[in-house]
């Protein structure tokens, strides 16, 4: 297998850096940016792999993508399906019956789903250090 180690490190800064700006607008109450940053974090390291592979993947859930790479953990996974919650009803408006997504975030739910992207961001650069090592 040939790396693409400059494209995964592309995505790799981006899912960082989304995940940056996911903590600042947890820090100033912009709960459901928060989560969907996250998510899209998590989303961008996972495509990362898949990129550096040289088989970039389409489609927003985390979850689908992780089972496709070797030795993912389940809770790695429930992880994952936590986040792809955070998609779609973090920004529409119409997911919901009344009020906007603002309404509908918690502090604690946006420092979950920061800590569980980051458990991600972490282990799609652990899984790529051992593609490398090989």
């Amino acid at each position: 297998m040939i790396l693409n180690e400059r494209e995964f490190n592309r995505w790799i800064k981006s899912a960082k850096h989304t995940l940056e700006s996911a903590k600042v607008d947890k820090d100033n109450g912009f709960y459901n940016w928060a989560c969907f940053k996250a998510q899209q974090a998590a989303e961008i390291a996972t495509k990362a792999y898949f990129y550096g592979i040289g088989e970039p993947k389409t489609g927003h859930s985390i979850s689908y993508l992780l089972q496709l790479i070797p030795n993912t953990s389940l809770d790695l996974i429930n992880k994952a399906k936590y986040l792809d919650k955070m998609y779609i009803p973090t920004r529409y408006p119409n997911a919901w019956s009344s009020e906007t997504p603002d309404f509908y975030y918690t502090l604690s739910e946006a420092e979950q789903a920061i800590n569980y992207a980051k458990d991600i961001i972490n282990f799609i650069e652990e899984r790529w250090k051992l593609l490398k090592s090989v």
